[in-house]
C-alpha cells in the first residue's frame, strides 16, 4: 500500500511539474533521458546522503551537508540550517538540490539564484518512518525516472514491477508476531547517564511499534529522561539502547557488534542493579549502527539488529 501510494504521488508530482513555469524552482521529475553522468547533486542533508547512497548515486554526489556521516573529504561542505554557503553552491554546480523539510524557509536569495541556475529542489519532510520510505521511493523515481511505452504514456505494469527502495524497509519494519510477543513492554533508550528514553512520535518508538512489540512508555514527548525510580515504576520487560558506534570507512558491508556480558555491564552500569523485569530476565540489548539515529533508509538496518535481539530473547 505504501509503494502504491509513493507511485501515484510521484507521477502526480510529474504531471503538475510539466505544467509549471520553468523559471520557477520546483520540487520535480527529472528529465527520463538525462544521462547519469550529467546528474549533479547537492546532498543537504545527512539523511539524504545516506539516501542517494543506498540508491547507488554516490558519485554523483558534488556537495554535502556540514554534518554528513557518510562522505569522504573529496566531497565539499555547503552549510547547514544555520546557513548554507550559495557561493560554494555556485561552484559545485548542482543539477539537484536535496533538503529535509523542517520550519527553515529558503532564503529568497536561494530561490533566486536556484531559478538563474535551474536548480531542481527536492525537498521532503523526514518525521516518520513513511517519510523515510516514500523519499526513498521518490528519489529512485526522481532519478531513475517513470517507465513509459514508445507511445510516451506511463508503462504501470513496469511500474509495478519494479523493487522499490520502500519494500526493503516494510520488510525491515514487519510485525514479528510471537517473537515480539515474547520481548514484553519494551523500552528504548538513547543513553544511559542521564537515562534518555525514545518517546511517542520518535522513529524508534515507531520501529517498536511496527515489529509488533508492546512499549513500556505510551505517553510523552519524542525524548523523555528518567531516573533510577523512574526505571522501577516502568518496570520494562527489555530494554534496548541505541548507541551508534564511530564509523568506520566504508559501513555498508559492517556487522553488527555483539557485546559481551561484561560489556553489558559496563555499558549500562547500575541499571544492572535495579529490581526489574529486563535485568532479571537478562533482556538487555545494544544497537550501535552508525548511522543508527540518522532519519534513512539505515533505520531498516537498526529494525533488523532490534529483531535480532527480540529472536535471541525468544530462545
Amino acid at each position: 500500500m505504501l509503494a502504491l501510494r509513493t507511485i501515484l504521488c510521484c507521477l502526480s508530482i510529474f504531471l503538475v511539474s510539466c505544467g509549471e513555469s520553468p523559471s520557477q524552482p520546483t520540487s520535480t521529475q527529472s528529465d527520463p533521458n538525462t544521462a547519469r553522468d550529467e546528474i549533479r547533486i547537492a546532498a543537504m542533508s545527512p539523511a539524504m546522503s545516506v539516501m542517494i547512497r543506498d540508491l547507488g548515486y554516490e558519485d554523483r554526489i558534488v556537495a554535502k551537508h556540514d554534518y554528513d556521516m557518510i562522505l569522504g573529504s573529496r566531497v565539499p561542505a555547503a552549510g547547514s540550517e544555520l546557513g548554507f554557503d550559495l557561493e560554494m553552491l555556485i561552484q559545485t554546480n548542482p543539477t539537484h538540490v536535496l533538503f529535509q523539510k523542517t520550519s527553515t524557509e529558503r532564503s529568497q536569495r536561494f530561490l533566486q539564484i536556484a531559478q538563474e541556475h535551474h536548480w531542481i529542489i527536492f525537498e521532503r519532510p523526514l518525521n516518520t518512518l513513511d517519510d523515510i520510505a516514500t523519499t526513498m521511493d521518490d528519489l529512485y523515481f526522481l532519478f531513475n525516472g517513470v517507465p513509459q511505452r514508445q507511445d510516451r504514456q506511463y508503462d504501470m505494469n513496469e511500474v509495478f514491477s519494479q523493487p522499490l527502495p520502500s519494500a526493503k524497509l516494510a520488510a525491515a519494519w514487519d510485525d514479528l508476531g510471537p517473537v515480539a510477543d515474547a520481548a514484553g513492554r519494551v523500552l528504548v533508550l538513547a543513553s544511559v547517564d542521564p537515562i534518555g528514553a525514545m518517546g511517542p512520535g520518535s522513529y524508534h518508538h515507531q520501529i517498536i511499534d511496527r515489529l509488533g512489540a508492546s512499549q513500556a512508555i505510551t505517553e510523552g514527548s519524542m525524548w523523555i529522561e528518567l531516573d533510577y525510580e523512574d526505571l522501577i515504576r516502568l518496570n520494562p520487560d527489555s530494554i534496548v539502547l541505541i548507541a551508534p558506534r564511530q564509523p568506520s570507512e566504508d559501513e555498508r558491508f559492517a556487522e553488527p557488534s555483539e557485546p559481551t556480558p561484561d560489556d553489558i555491564k559496563r555499558i549500562f552500569g547500575p541499571i544492572m542493579e535495579l529490581p526489574i523485569n529486563a535485568v532479571t530476565n537478562g533482556h538487555i540489548g545494544v544497537v550501535d549502527h552508525p548511522l543508527g539515529l540518522l532519519p534513512s533508509g539505515s533505520l531498516g538496518k537498526v529494525a533488523e539488529e532490534i529483531a535480532a535481539l527480540f529472536q535471541q530473547w525468544d530462545q
